[in-house]
C-alpha cells in the first residue's frame, strides 16, 4: 500500500510539472480578432490537441484588408507543431505573404538537437528551441527563437513592461506585459520585424498581442474572443 501511494504521488507530480512547462487553455483553444483601425481584418486560431505523450497544436493565422470590395493586403499562415516532454518534437508551416512569397519550415528533433529547413535550407537548433507562435510563455526566458515563417534562428531582447489588467468575457484579468524587440536581420526581409507586445496570465497563458504594421505604421491589436 505505501509503495502504491508513492507511485500516485509520483504520477501527479510528474502531470503538475509536465502541464507547468505547457499551460493549455481549459477548452483547448485560443481565438483571436485582428483588428486594425477599429474594424476586424482577419483572425489567429491556435487549437490544442493531446494524444498520448504528444501534445499537437494547430495555429491558423489569416489577414485580409479591404478598401470597398478590393483586398489590399493579404496574409496567411498555417502551422502544426508537435510537442514532447516539454519540447518542440516536430514543425511544419506554410507562408503566403501579401506580396505573393510563400514559405515551407519543416523541423524535427534528431537526436540531441533540432534540424530544420527553411529559406537558408538547413539550420542545426538546440533540442529545446522554441518557435515565435506567442502562445508559449517560455519564450521570455530565451534569447533565441526560431522564427516559424522562414526557419531560421533570430535574437531578440525581450523585458518586462508590469502587470495589467484587460477586458476578456466581460471580466477584468490580471496579466503581466512583455516587450519583444528582434535584433536579428535577414536578407529576405521586406520590412523591419516590428516590436511585439504580448499579455501573458500568470500561469502562462497568452491573452493579447500588439503591435505597429510595418506596412503603414498602424497598430495592429489581437482581441482575445475565446
Amino acid at each position: 500500500m505505501k509503495y502504491l501511494i508513492i507511485l500516485l504521488l509520483f504520477l501527479i507530480i510528474t502531470d503538475q510539472t509536465i502541464a507547468n512547462e505547457i499551460t493549455i487553455p481549459k477548452n483547448n483553444e485560443i481565438k483571436f480578432d485582428i483588428i486594425r483601425k477599429n474594424k476586424n481584418i482577419g483572425h489567429h486560431i491556435i487549437i490544442f490537441n493531446k494524444e498520448n505523450d504528444i501534445l499537437n497544436v494547430n495555429i491558423e493565422v489569416n489577414i485580409n484588408v479591404k478598401i470597398g470590395f478590393l483586398s489590399i493586403y493579404k496574409y496567411s499562415h498555417q502551422n502544426h507543431e508537435q510537442w514532447k516532454d516539454g519540447k518542440l518534437y516536430k514543425i511544419t508551416t506554410n507562408t503566403f505573404t501579401n506580396s505573393k512569397k510563400e514559405y515551407f519550415v519543416n523541423g524535427d528533433q534528431i537526436q540531441n538537437s533540432f534540424e530544420c529547413y527553411g529559406v537558408d535550407d538547413k539550420i542545426i537548433a538546440k533540442s529545446d528551441v522554441i518557435p515565435i507562435s506567442y502562445w508559449n510563455k517560455e519564450i521570455i526566458n530565451r534569447k533565441v527563437f526560431l522564427d516559424s515563417q522562414k526557419g531560421i534562428l533570430r535574437e531578440f531582447n525581450i523585458r518586462i513592461l508590469g502587470e495589467e489588467k484587460i477586458i476578456f468575457k466581460n471580466k477584468k484579468i490580471n496579466t503581466e506585459k512583455y516587450e519583444l524587440m528582434v535584433i536579428t536581420k535577414h536578407i529576405t526581409d521586406e520590412k523591419p520585424f516590428p516590436i511585439l507586445y504580448l499579455w501573458y496570465k500568470k500561469d502562462g497563458e497568452l491573452m493579447k498581442l500588439k503591435f505597429d504594421s510595418p506596412e503603414d505604421n498602424s497598430i495592429i491589436e489581437y482581441n482575445r474572443i475565446q
